[in-house]
């Protein structure tokens, strides 16, 4: 499988404030299901205005392994960067994603290419002796649909510890 590799680095990123709806279970390659997510928080966001900033971010955080957390217990964090003085509202709820230093890796790829993208960055954390911390996020650069060969445009960003 050959994904294309914009470029993997180490960036210092600024804090962000996330609205977000969270799911557990599982959720690997199933499209209509973030879909379905990011919709939700979207037709929360819009009536606010808070879809209105060129600047906003559509997020997945990952806060739990793959490897150690059954899959039915499995949670991600879908939604949208939001201005810092948003509140939580019913089942959507708003989270600091803080700054630091994060392995960054730019992707454009088919939506079955994500775990090969992961495997990417987490190889190029393990060959630069960096230590990754629990917040990883994908943040999506572009709408699938709109892509010619429907690839999406994604960072992939790990903490890494100091």
């Amino acid at each position: 499988m050959s994904i294309t590799i914009s470029n993997i680095s180490v960036e210092k990123l600024p804090k962000k404030k996330l609205a977000y709806i969270e799911h557990m279970g599982p959720y690997q390659g199933d499209t209509e299901l973030f879909g379905k997510l990011f919709t939700y928080v979207m037709e929360w966001a819009q009536p606010k205005g808070l879809m209105n900033d060129p600047k906003v971010e559509a997020i997945t955080i990952y806060p739990d392994d793959p490897k150690t957390i059954p899959e039915s217990q499995q949670r991600i964090r879908v939604g949208f960067t939001v201005p810092e003085d948003t509140t939580a509202e019913n089942d959507i709820q708003v989270l600091e994603i803080p700054e630091g230093s994060y392995a960054v890796g730019s992707f454009e790829i088919l939506p079955n290419e994500y775990g090969s993208a992961w495997n990417e960055v987490f190889e190029y954390i393990k060959n630069k002796n960096l230590v990754p911390t629990d917040m990883m996020y994908e943040s999506y650069k572009n709408e699938p649909g709109t892509h010619p060969e429907g690839k999406h445009i994604v960072d992939i960003n790990v903490m890494l510890q100091h």
